[in-house]
Protein backbone atom coordinates (compact mmCIF):
# COMPACT_ATOMS: atom_id res chain seq x y z
CA UNK A 1 0.00 0.00 0.00
CA UNK A 2 2.89 2.28 1.17
CA UNK A 3 4.37 2.01 -2.27
CA UNK A 4 1.26 2.16 -4.44
CA UNK A 5 0.72 5.58 -2.29
CA UNK A 6 4.30 6.35 -3.25
CA UNK A 7 3.70 5.86 -6.88
CA UNK A 8 0.73 7.97 -7.02
CA UNK A 9 2.47 10.85 -5.60
CA UNK A 10 5.26 10.05 -8.06
CA UNK A 11 2.93 10.35 -10.72
CA UNK A 12 0.94 13.23 -9.89
CA UNK A 13 4.25 15.17 -9.77
CA UNK A 14 5.45 14.31 -12.92
CA UNK A 15 2.50 15.40 -14.31
CA UNK A 16 2.82 18.69 -12.40
CA UNK A 17 6.31 19.61 -14.29
CA UNK A 18 5.06 18.81 -17.52
CA UNK A 19 6.10 21.31 -19.83
CA UNK A 20 3.86 23.45 -22.07
CA UNK A 21 3.84 24.41 -25.30
CA UNK A 22 1.55 27.13 -25.74
CA UNK A 23 0.87 29.77 -29.16
CA UNK A 24 -0.58 33.37 -28.27
CA UNK A 25 -1.18 36.38 -30.71
CA UNK A 26 -0.59 40.14 -30.34
CA UNK A 27 -4.10 40.53 -30.23
CA UNK A 28 -7.64 39.22 -29.22
CA UNK A 29 -9.67 40.90 -33.02
CA UNK A 30 -8.34 41.70 -36.23
CA UNK A 31 -9.58 42.93 -39.24
CA UNK A 32 -9.49 41.66 -42.34
CA UNK A 33 -5.88 43.02 -44.14
CA UNK A 34 -4.11 43.33 -40.50
CA UNK A 35 -1.00 41.32 -39.80
CA UNK A 36 -1.52 38.65 -36.67
CA UNK A 37 2.18 37.94 -34.54
CA UNK A 38 2.01 34.81 -33.03
CA UNK A 39 4.71 33.84 -30.29
CA UNK A 40 5.31 29.66 -29.61
CA UNK A 41 6.20 29.66 -25.94
CA UNK A 42 7.55 26.97 -23.82
CA UNK A 43 6.85 26.88 -19.86
CA UNK A 44 6.45 25.14 -17.11
CA UNK A 45 10.46 24.84 -16.91
CA UNK A 46 11.47 25.37 -13.78
CA UNK A 47 8.86 23.43 -10.94
CA UNK A 48 9.38 22.32 -7.38
CA UNK A 49 13.27 23.21 -7.53
CA UNK A 50 14.11 21.26 -11.14
CA UNK A 51 15.31 22.49 -13.83
CA UNK A 52 14.03 21.43 -17.48
CA UNK A 53 16.47 21.70 -20.12
CA UNK A 54 16.02 21.17 -24.19
CA UNK A 55 17.69 21.80 -27.06
CA UNK A 56 15.13 21.07 -29.50
CA UNK A 57 12.20 22.07 -30.66
CA UNK A 58 9.12 21.15 -32.96
CA UNK A 59 6.16 22.40 -34.01
CA UNK A 60 3.34 21.52 -36.47
CA UNK A 61 0.47 23.78 -37.34
CA UNK A 62 -2.72 23.81 -39.47
CA UNK A 63 -4.83 26.86 -40.18
CA UNK A 64 -7.54 27.46 -42.73
CA UNK A 65 -5.84 29.07 -45.75
CA UNK A 66 -8.82 30.90 -46.34
CA UNK A 67 -8.78 32.76 -43.60
CA UNK A 68 -4.77 33.52 -42.90
CA UNK A 69 -1.74 33.15 -45.42
CA UNK A 70 1.63 32.47 -43.57
CA UNK A 71 4.77 35.03 -44.15
CA UNK A 72 7.43 32.73 -44.99
CA UNK A 73 10.22 35.31 -44.21
CA UNK A 74 8.53 36.30 -41.08
CA UNK A 75 9.69 33.45 -39.20
CA UNK A 76 11.97 34.22 -36.31
CA UNK A 77 13.97 32.35 -33.59
CA UNK A 78 13.76 33.91 -29.91
CA UNK A 79 16.86 32.32 -28.87
CA UNK A 80 15.66 29.67 -26.77
CA UNK A 81 18.70 27.64 -27.88
CA UNK A 82 21.40 29.81 -27.38
CA UNK A 83 23.17 32.73 -29.96
CA UNK A 84 22.59 30.33 -33.26
CA UNK A 85 19.71 30.80 -35.70
CA UNK A 86 17.22 27.24 -35.42
CA UNK A 87 14.37 27.88 -37.07
CA UNK A 88 13.65 26.29 -40.22
CA UNK A 89 10.22 25.38 -42.21
CA UNK A 90 9.04 22.45 -43.91
CA UNK A 91 5.98 22.35 -45.66
CA UNK A 92 3.65 25.12 -46.81
CA UNK A 93 0.86 24.53 -49.26
CA UNK A 94 -2.23 26.49 -51.03
CA UNK A 95 -5.34 24.21 -49.81
CA UNK A 96 -8.08 24.34 -47.42
CA UNK A 97 -5.50 24.12 -44.50
CA UNK A 98 -1.96 24.95 -44.81
CA UNK A 99 0.46 23.22 -42.97
CA UNK A 100 3.32 24.77 -41.45
CA UNK A 101 6.15 22.99 -39.95
CA UNK A 102 9.25 24.79 -37.47
CA UNK A 103 11.73 22.14 -36.27
CA UNK A 104 14.93 22.64 -35.26
CA UNK A 105 16.55 19.23 -33.65
CA UNK A 106 19.90 18.66 -32.58
CA UNK A 107 22.16 15.10 -32.20
CA UNK A 108 23.12 14.30 -28.59
CA UNK A 109 26.49 15.79 -28.57
CA UNK A 110 25.71 19.37 -30.51
CA UNK A 111 27.57 22.33 -28.63
CA UNK A 112 24.59 24.17 -29.13
CA UNK A 113 23.34 22.38 -25.89
CA UNK A 114 25.39 24.40 -23.81
CA UNK A 115 23.94 27.58 -25.47
CA UNK A 116 20.68 26.26 -24.57
CA UNK A 117 21.35 25.41 -21.17
CA UNK A 118 23.00 29.14 -20.32
CA UNK A 119 20.04 30.67 -21.97
CA UNK A 120 16.80 28.59 -19.91
CA UNK A 121 18.84 28.75 -16.66
CA UNK A 122 16.22 29.95 -13.69
CA UNK A 123 13.37 30.68 -16.62
CA UNK A 124 10.10 29.16 -15.64
CA UNK A 125 9.54 30.09 -19.60
CA UNK A 126 10.87 30.75 -22.38
CA UNK A 127 10.13 32.08 -26.24
CA UNK A 128 10.81 29.59 -28.94
CA UNK A 129 10.04 31.28 -32.05
CA UNK A 130 7.34 33.95 -33.65
CA UNK A 131 5.90 34.33 -37.32
CA UNK A 132 3.23 36.58 -38.90
CA UNK A 133 0.05 35.48 -40.97
CA UNK A 134 -2.04 38.13 -42.80
CA UNK A 135 -5.83 37.94 -42.05
CA UNK A 136 -7.52 37.27 -45.24
CA UNK A 137 -11.12 36.93 -44.17
CA UNK A 138 -13.54 37.47 -41.33
CA UNK A 139 -13.84 34.31 -39.14
CA UNK A 140 -13.03 32.91 -35.93
CA UNK A 141 -9.63 31.14 -35.92
CA UNK A 142 -8.80 28.64 -33.57
CA UNK A 143 -4.60 28.34 -33.94
CA UNK A 144 -3.64 25.38 -32.69
CA UNK A 145 -0.06 23.18 -32.81
CA UNK A 146 -1.52 19.78 -34.12
CA UNK A 147 2.39 18.56 -32.63
CA UNK A 148 4.68 19.86 -30.44
CA UNK A 149 7.72 18.73 -28.87
CA UNK A 150 10.84 19.58 -26.96
CA UNK A 151 13.87 17.73 -27.71
CA UNK A 152 16.88 16.62 -25.50
CA UNK A 153 19.90 15.31 -27.20
CA UNK A 154 17.93 14.00 -29.56
CA UNK A 155 15.39 12.48 -28.09
CA UNK A 156 11.54 13.85 -27.44
CA UNK A 157 10.42 15.02 -24.04
CA UNK A 158 7.38 13.31 -22.32
CA UNK A 159 4.70 14.53 -20.62
CA UNK A 160 4.53 17.64 -23.38
CA UNK A 161 1.51 19.72 -22.86
CA UNK A 162 0.13 21.38 -25.85
CA UNK A 163 -2.22 24.75 -25.44
CA UNK A 164 -4.03 26.77 -28.50
CA UNK A 165 -4.93 30.14 -29.10
CA UNK A 166 -8.14 31.53 -30.54
CA UNK A 167 -9.09 35.10 -32.05
CA UNK A 168 -11.50 36.88 -34.64
CA UNK A 169 -11.31 38.57 -38.06
CA UNK A 170 -13.78 40.92 -38.81
CA UNK A 171 -14.54 42.19 -41.17
CA UNK A 172 -13.56 46.15 -42.18
CA UNK A 173 -16.66 48.42 -42.65
CA UNK A 174 -16.61 49.70 -46.68
CA UNK A 175 -15.23 53.44 -46.54
CA UNK A 176 -18.94 55.01 -48.48
CA UNK A 177 -20.93 53.07 -45.17
CA UNK A 178 -18.34 54.61 -42.56
CA UNK A 179 -19.03 58.27 -44.63
CA UNK A 180 -22.96 57.74 -44.54
CA UNK A 181 -22.90 57.08 -40.81
CA UNK A 182 -21.08 60.16 -40.32
CA UNK A 183 -22.88 62.12 -42.51
CA UNK A 184 -26.48 60.55 -40.91
CA UNK A 185 -24.31 61.46 -37.26
CA UNK A 186 -23.90 65.00 -38.69
CA UNK A 187 -27.14 65.91 -40.02
CA UNK A 188 -29.02 64.44 -36.44
CA UNK A 189 -26.86 66.58 -34.67
CA UNK A 190 -27.70 69.95 -36.73
CA UNK A 191 -31.38 68.69 -37.00
CA UNK A 192 -31.83 68.60 -33.05
CA UNK A 193 -29.65 71.84 -32.87
CA UNK A 194 -32.13 73.61 -34.99
CA UNK A 195 -35.12 72.48 -33.57
CA UNK A 196 -33.87 73.97 -29.98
Amino acid sequence: MKKFFLLLIAAATFNANAALISITTDKDTYNVGETITATVSASRLSLNGVQTYFNGYSALFNFDSLLLSLDVSSILDLGALGVQSAVSTNGSNESTLNIVSIESFFAAFDPSFEGAVFTQNGKSSVELFSFNLLALNAGSVNLSPVNAELAQGGSPLDGIIVESTNFTIAQVPAPGTFALSLLALGGMFFARKRAK
